[in-house]
């Protein structure tokens, strides 16, 4: 783990592969990314809860306008500067500077633009601390129109959701639920595959109302479906022919035959693949061979990839186990799953060191705060700073509307209209800038706390 950085820093950004080339290229510098959207209000939302020290957006992001600009400049706690991140061909860099942006740095993100950006924010937020602490006031400027909207773009995504101590994260239950976002109907409506990757045991089955063949009586009295197979007999299968055949047989059509019925959920494009059933089954003979069951899961994930705008894993907490470490290394972003109490964050921030040892560096890592109730006596701040990792997303606290989900084998996000189903639903538009058109927030408060504060979406 880095030390503290000095810079804090909050971007808003249009295409994951900038905002993976600017983390990159920031890792070794004195300038820390706290959080990163592809909305504009909740990259606004973000530098003020986390105490941004300034502000990269582009005017590409969902829901951009000027106005956010001087919003920020004009927080009165303490004032956060903007600057422009725009495409070298245009006039958006100065259009944005006449309307509060201290500065801008244009696309490519070349080395050159780099060390502008590096140079911008040294002077631009020193001079901003010199003035507060001056007591200058902050120059006035004249209002502006409205921005043009901007055609939103989107990348096909592995998303691995990983927890480094199981129980009570709510790790499972955000990978189903983000899978329903994805591919819904009334949702994102995307081709989505959910590989259920837990080598302790797998438990997403459940949570979409399936179960092991064995518990017909079970099955019959909870209204739930019976599995036949999933990756545990396909392990066996591979397994048997590996010696000879390597991962040459694992194809899509051959991954189907282990697949539960499609869709798995009604009106929608989500796939699943089962994971291991039963407690025993990681203590069969497959698993000793720990080097092919890396290279199996790998080559599952690397031919599902293809097929599908996304791919969801759901993965336990061992980092070194073949299952776990094939999602991680496969994965284009890993959703840290954190509650907000010191055990869970203190055994994340020693599991994100040995982290960053094993797989080297933490890029692709964002955090994710579950059963978050400011009143627990962390803040999201508090989180972040301990753990180094960019904010993706606070689920808030409703333990009745998670359970209940749960034991009716229904995502939340098919049914809860509150605070629960709709972050859940503004963390998809993370991976669909469209969603954030249909995120409607309510002012329904939990637990003492605003959902506003989280992910608030102008109508």
């Amino acid at each position: 783990m880095t030390e503290e950085k000095k810079y804090r820093l909050s971007v808003g950004y249009r295409n994951s592969s900038d905002v993976e080339a600017l983390r990159d290229a920031l890792t070794l510098t004195d300038i820390k990314v706290i959080s990163y959207d592809q909305d504009a209000q909740r990259v606004f939302d973000n530098a003020i809860r986390l105490d941004a020290d300034i502000v990269l957006i582009t005017p590409d992001c969902v829901g951009y306008r000027t106005a956010i600009l001087q919003d920020l400049l004009f927080q009165r706690t303490k004032p956060i500067p903007v600057i422009g991140w725009v495409e070298a061909q245009g006039d958006d860099g100065r259009q944005m500077m006449s309307h509060g942006a201290a500065g801008y740095v244009t696309l490519p993100l070349d080395d050159i633009q780099v060390s502008n950006f590096i140079n911008l924010v040294h002077e631009i937020v020193d001079r901003e601390r010199k003035r507060r602490e001056s007591g200058e006031a902050a120059p006035a400027l004249p209002k502006e129109a409205a921005s043009e909207s901007h055609t939103q773009m989107w990348q096909s995504k592995v998303i691995a959701v990983y927890v480094p101590k199981g129980g009570g994260s709510h790790r499972t239950t955000t990978a189903v639920n983000l899978s329903v976002v994805l591919s819904h109907v009334t949702m994102g409506n995307q081709p989505t595959m959910l590989l259920d990757f837990d080598q302790t045991k797998g438990d997403c089955h459940t949570m979409l109302g399936y179960i092991i063949s064995s518990e017909i009586k079970l099955a019959l009295a909870r209204n739930m479906r019976v599995i036949e197979r999933g990756l545990y007999d396909m392990l066996v299968n591979v397994g048997v022919r590996y010696g000879l055949q390597g991962t040459s047989m694992i194809t899509l059509p051959f991954i189907r035959n282990y697949m539960v019925d499609s869709p798995a959920v009604d009106e929608s494009q989500l796939d699943f693949l089962p994971g291991l059933m039963r407690p025993t089954d990681n203590g069969s003979q497959e698993f000793r061979n720990r080097p092919m069951v890396l290279e199996i899961a790998r080559a599952i994930i690397q031919q599902v990839r293809r097929a599908y705008s996304f791919t969801v894993v759901d993965l336990g907490q061992d980092f070194a186990a073949p299952l776990h470490e094939a999602a991680i290394r496969e994965a284009d972003d890993v959703l840290v799953i954190v509650p907000p109490n010191m055990t869970a964050v203190l055994d994340t921030r020693y599991a994100l060191q040995s982290l960053e040892r094993y797989f080297g560096d933490l890029n692709k890592f964002r955090l994710v705060t579950t059963g978050y109730d400011p009143n627990f006596g962390l803040t999201e701040r508090d989180m972040v700073d301990m753990l180094g990792l960019p904010l993706a997303a606070t689920i808030p606290f409703e333990p009745f509307v998670a359970t209940q989900a749960i034991n009716t084998h229904t995502p939340y996000v098919l049914t809860d209209s509150g605070p629960l189903g709709t972050t859940m639903r503004a963390l998809g538009s993370m991976y669909l800038p469209q969603l954030a058109a249909n995120v409607k927030v309510r002012p329904t408060k939990v637990s003492g706390f605003s959902i506003k504060r989280l992910f608030v979406k102008q109508a």
